[in-house]
């Protein structure tokens, strides 16, 4: 029985990790897991790094820009398996949403809400007002830039208009029920959370923003996968497995009370059920907001690394300024996802990818797609 040590950060996003944990899946391909609990991105990052966890849960942007050396000592990472797509959502403290309220837009709408905060953020400018503060959990992940995104869809500039910081997902809320923060952007349950503590108001669900956001991710030192690639076959089968049983809505009681538990998220397992259905109520006691992708845990091809959605997020790597464009790390970004492992183990047959002289024309798509470019 090969046993290995896993990290991961009390998200729902976690479930596929924690459910082949403890549901048997891991022992079914003779693996044992040991969960390590997290507070922080950096503290994956780190324990990954210098071998004390064996892989975890883990932000896609943070396994591209480790293997870049952007922002970090430069440690090659492999992703053979991704955990969800989608999950965040953006939460606004309810004072400024209150303020929002007030301007004449649409809330119900992103493009309204983005608009409404534009509006507020210019007026306490001109009020001479401090600058408000919004979080995300990491400076290199989707989080991140998903506020970029709405921030400036709503003609706000995320590097002069507002302050960017960085907050550990568990004290999201509890920093802004503190003033330290305006807002946040997060994984669930974290929003949900927020919202019924009567803190926060979720102004947007990241599904909103872009159909698919490529998100958490098995992330792996290059040494292990490479030294012991059949125990990550194995691994990656168990996660697999995990995943389809996690997706089944038929499962989703069992499995909120799971994560609930102390040892995992240690949050009511009412509040995890609503995230794993994908309804999320927008202030307590009012609107529920459904979205039937707000969380896909396996279908549609979701556990499958595409080096597309690597390139995505290497894209909005440069668009935000963390690093100038070069191709060779660009087809670096693609090459961290490995989709050739998850085929391998799962027994599914190989796609073929672009050739590498491909990737100058295809970053530059999916770069111009990208409503948030800078200038």
């Amino acid at each position: 029985m090969r046993r290995l040590a896993i990290g991961f950060i009390p998200l729902t996003d976690a479930a596929v990790l924690i459910a082949a944990a403890e549901r048997g899946f891991a022992m079914a391909e003779g693996i044992e897991i040991d969960l390590h609990k997290e507070v922080s991105w950096a503290n994956i990052r780190d324990k990954v790094n210098i071998g004390l966890l064996d892989g975890a849960h883990m932000l896609g942007p943070l396994a591209i820009a480790s293997s870049l050396g952007l922002g970090h000592v430069r440690v090659p990472l492999v992703v053979p398996f991704a955990l969800n797509l989608n999950g965040s959502a953006i939460t606004i403290g309810k004072h400024v949403y209150a303020a929002m309220g007030e301007v004449g837009e649409d809330l119900a709408t992103a493009p309204g809400a983005a608009l409404a905060l534009g509006k507020v953020v210019r007026q306490r400018k001109a009020e001479g007002r401090d600058p408000l503060v919004f979080a995300a959990v990491y400076s290199f992940s989707t989080h991140t830039y998903l506020i970029r995104h709405f921030l400036k869809a709503g003609g706000v500039d995320p590097d002069r208009d507002v302050r960017l910081v960085v907050v550990p997902p568990p004290f999201m809320a509890e920093s802004l029920r503190g003033g330290l923060i305006h807002g946040f952007s997060v994984g669930s349950p974290w929003n949900s959370v927020a919202v019924d503590a009567d803190v926060g108001r979720i102004a947007v669900l990241g599904a909103e923003l872009f159909g698919w956001v490529p998100e958490k991710v098995l992330g792996v030192h290059a040494r292990f996968a490479n030294a012991e690639p059949e125990v990550l076959h194995r691994l990656v089968r168990a996660l697999y497995a995990a995943a389809r049983w996690c997706e089944d809505p038929a499962n989703h009681e069992d499995l909120a009370k799971l994560l609930g538990e102390p040892r995992h998220l240690n949050l009511p397992a009412d509040i995890l059920r609503r995230t794993l259905d994908g309804r999320l109520h927008t202030a307590p006691g009012g609107v529920l907001r459904s979205h039937p992708d707000y969380l896909v845990l396996n279908r549609d091809g979701a556990n499958r690394p595409s080096p597309d959605h690597a390139l995505w997020m290497y894209a909005q790597i440069v668009a935000a300024g963390q690093g100038e464009f070069a191709a060779d790390a660009a087809r670096e970004a693609m090459g961290v996802y490995r989709p050739d492992i998850f085929d391998a183990a799962v027994g599914l047959v190989p796609v073929k990818h672009p050739e590498p002289d491909c990737v100058g024309t295809q970053f530059g798509e999916i770069f111009d797609q990208a409503a948030f470019l800078k200038g």
